[in-house]
This record gives C-alpha cells, sequence and structure tokens, in this order.
C-alpha cells in the first residue's frame, strides 16, 4: 500500500491555520467605527499575504480564506454569517492570482500593494453581489461602489505594503527562510 502526499504539508497547514484565525482575530479585534468602508481590509490582507509568500504554493491563500471565512460564518457579527465564508475565500482567491502573476515577489512594496488591492476589492465586490442577491436595489449598489472602491482600493494597498515591509523583515531577520515550501 503506498502513502499518499498531501498538498501542503503539516508545518504549511497549520501555519496557514493559524493565519487564517489571525485574519478573523485581527477584524475582531480592530473593530474600529470609522464608518469607511474597507478600512479593516489593512489588516485582513497582511496575514493572506505572509501565508502565501511564506508557503509560495497555489491555494494557500484560497485554504486561509477558507478558515477564515468559516470562523466568520460561526463567530462572526455579520448578519449575513454564512455568506461571510464567499468574501474570504475571494480576498484568498485574488491574493493567490496576484501571487501566481507576480511570481510570489511579495517582498516588494508594489506588489504588496496590488496583491492588497486585489484581495480587498474582491471582498467588496462578493459583498456587494451578495446583497444584490438578496434584493438589494441595484441604483443603491452603484452608488454604494463608487466610494467604496477608492476607500478599497487605498486601505488593502495600504495592508499590501504593510505585509511586504513584515515579510521583508521576517526574512533579514531569518524567521523564515528565501523558500519555506521545502
Amino acid at each position: 500500500m503506498s502513502k499518499m502526499s498531501s498538498y501542503f504539508s503539516l508545518y504549511e497547514i497549520a501555519l496557514l491555520s493559524l493565519l487564517g484565525a489571525m485574519v478573523f482575530v485581527l477584524n475582531r479585534l480592530f473593530e474600529i467605527p470609522l464608518h469607511v468602508p474597507g478600512s479593516s481590509g489593512i489588516w485582513w490582507v497582511i496575514p493572506v499575504i505572509i501565508g502565501a509568500r511564506v508557503v509560495r504554493k497555489p491555494g494557500a491563500g484560497i485554504y486561509i480564506g477558507l478558515i477564515s471565512g468559516i470562523l466568520a460564518s460561526f463567530f462572526g457579527n455579520n448578519p449575513l454569517h454564512i455568506f461571510d465564508l464567499f468574501k474570504y475565500l475571494a480576498l484568498g482567491m485574488a491574493i493567490d492570482l496576484t501571487a501566481l502573476v507576480f511570481g510570489y515577489q511579495f517582498t516588494n512594496p508594489l506588489v504588496g500593494f496590488i496583491a492588497g488591492v486585489a484581495g480587498n476589492m474582491a471582498k467588496m465586490v462578493v459583498n456587494y453581489a451578495v446583497q444584490f442577491f438578496f434584493g438589494v436595489q441595484a441604483h443603491f449598489i452603484l452608488l454604494g461602489i463608487g466610494i467604496a472602491s477608492a476607500t478599497h482600493l487605498i486601505f488593502g494597498g495600504i495592508g499590501g505594503v504593510i505585509a511586504a515591509l513584515v515579510l521583508r523583515r521576517l526574512l533579514k531577520a531569518g524567521v523564515i527562510g528565501a523558500d519555506e515550501s521545502t
């Protein structure tokens, strides 16, 4: 009988699960009532970008999104709990796609900015799609998307730059190696 190897190692699964939980915890911890759409995206994108860079395998961001989405679905304070899963999966998928396009070069602040924007904007699009699904009138959604797009772009980008700077420091300090996936 041959032994099946898993796609992610035990180390990677543990790391990605912890980072997924960290997304949820950061969301709950930094509930700052700024009343600015997308402002919490600063915190959400950092663990996803770090996890995607450390593991360097397609699907790492999606796994983090799955874990944080499950936690938000069960323990979140959003009235549409179950649909939080789709928002977090979209966040992880967008960062995974950005990682593939840019070759996991998340230590570059520009790439971090783009990944943060992509993740936060994907979350916003799914959020508005869920609202549309539940019958919110399209003109209200279009009105909200205008300002929300700009703020999601700004806050997601800031979070991506922070993630890039954190990754640089972790690499420089030797906490993570240049290639942790082996």
